[in-house]
């Protein structure tokens, strides 16, 4: 599978992370709209907080709210606690990233690391990923984050790639069990293990992201 790099006429100063926002909902729902078709709302933490697609329409104040207190330590759910940014361009919304800080739970610690991020189906192979990963590995050092794990399937060429192009030190690679492979979504008939990587953030060493 060939990732294409961010093209040159989209210049970094064009995008940038936000907090979720009302602001945003047009391009958000349309986005979500996108997750919804391939079945996998949940990239938008959606279906995390108990939102359907009609739900979201009709409550998308409530639902950026909610996906706000993730963030605070009196909204810290299952363990840990998720500060959510969107990535936006030119005022719409491209996709999310959440960073957390603290590894709650034995399967942040194993299979899902500090960082997850998803770019919406229409924008994918634009060079986002990699853009979304840079621009969110430069706010770990502000949350006390000196070595962040990212994690992959091993069967997803394209964020193997993104991660490795952001500075990912590949450590090792773990079975996932049925339990886990329902938990990503996959039936015992896609199996897949799940790559770990580490990466320093930018300030931590020293070089810069793109």
């Amino acid at each position: 599978m060939r990732l294409n790099l961010l093209p040159a006429r989209r210049n970094r100063g064009s995008c940038f992370l936000d907090s979720p926002s009302e602001r945003y909902e047009d391009s958000f729902l349309e986005g979500a709209g996108e997750f919804h078709q391939e079945g996998h709302l949940d990239s938008t933490y959606a279906e995390f907080l108990s939102y359907d697609l009609r739900r979201l329409q009709r409550q998308f104040g409530a639902f950026v709210r909610d996906l706000r207190e993730l963030g605070k330590s009196k909204g810290r759910k299952n363990g840990y606690r998720d500060c959510v940014f969107w990535l936006i361009d030119d005022g719409h919304y491209i996709g999310q990233i959440s960073i957390r800080a603290e590894l709650g739970t034995a399967y942040l610690m194993t299979y899902g690391g500090h960082i997850g991020y998803s770019i919406r189906p229409s924008r994918r192979r634009m060079g986002y990923g990699e853009l979304i990963l840079a621009l969110g590995l430069e706010k770990c050092p502000a949350m006390a984050l000196t070595q962040v794990l990212v994690t992959c399937d091993s069967d997803n060429l394209a964020s193997k790639k993104i991660i490795e192009r952001n500075g990912g030190r590949f450590e090792s690679a773990m079975d996932m069990d049925a339990d886990t492979l329902r938990a990503e979504g996959r039936g015992a008939d896609r199996p897949a293990q799940k790559l770990r990587y580490w990466i320093d953030p930018p300030s931590v060493s020293g070089r810069q992201t793109r």
